[in-house]
């Protein structure tokens, strides 16, 4: 895949993300629901943003602490959909935000403590990481299969290829590809 095809293809998931999130809102009832998808926009946009620029100083204080405060409003937000979730027994959903808050924090390690993942750490990075993406991918599998709402089964699928693009940006796909010996 070329780098414009990838830039394409991860803008168009952004995109269609967006939009059904929007539509997601509009049929959802409940505040933690709301929340929940609005914080989880917000960190997928920081999260992309970081990742994106890896390696790169941030070109001012201003600059790194905005950033850290998008992120920590986010996980406040997420934090609290969760406990509301555990407050509403919606176990389904407990699941699967305990999971994405799960891959979020090995991907922070990963930027955050970057490294050439050899040995022991990369096996356990790995089996840890294959572990939380089973229990998304049977999360998205359940709400396909019995969802009330069928842009829960959409949502799940969405969110799931936005992770695999940050997925990418944290090993530099996009920057690999930009090169001609890439190949």
């Amino acid at each position: 895949m070329t780098a414009t095809a990838f830039r394409i293809f991860k803008w168009t998931i952004y995109a269609l993300l967006v939009l059904n999130t929007w539509l997601f809102l509009r049929t959802e009832d409940t505040l933690t629901a709301f929340l929940d998808s609005a914080a989880w926009v917000l960190l997928l946009c920081v999260m992309e943003y970081e990742t994106r620029s890896l390696g790169q100083d941030y070109a001012s204080p201003r600059e790194k602490r905005i950033i850290l405060a998008a992120s920590l409003f986010a996980y406040a937000v997420i934090i609290y959909a969760w406990l509301g979730y555990i407050r509403e027994e919606e176990w389904t959903d407990v699941v699967n935000a305990s999971a994405w808050l799960g891959v979020c924090a090995v991907l922070v390690w990963q930027v955050y403590v970057p490294g050439e993942y050899e040995g022991a750490e990369y096996g356990i990075v790995n089996l840890l990481k294959t572990g939380l993406y089973a229990l998304l991918v049977g999360c998205a599998l359940w709400w396909t299969v019995d969802a009330e709402n069928p842009l829960d089964a959409v949502d799940a699928w969405l969110w799931l290829a936005c992770f695999a693009v940050i997925e990418l940006n944290v090993f530099g796909f996009e920057h690999r590809a930009d090169r001609p010996d890439a190949a």
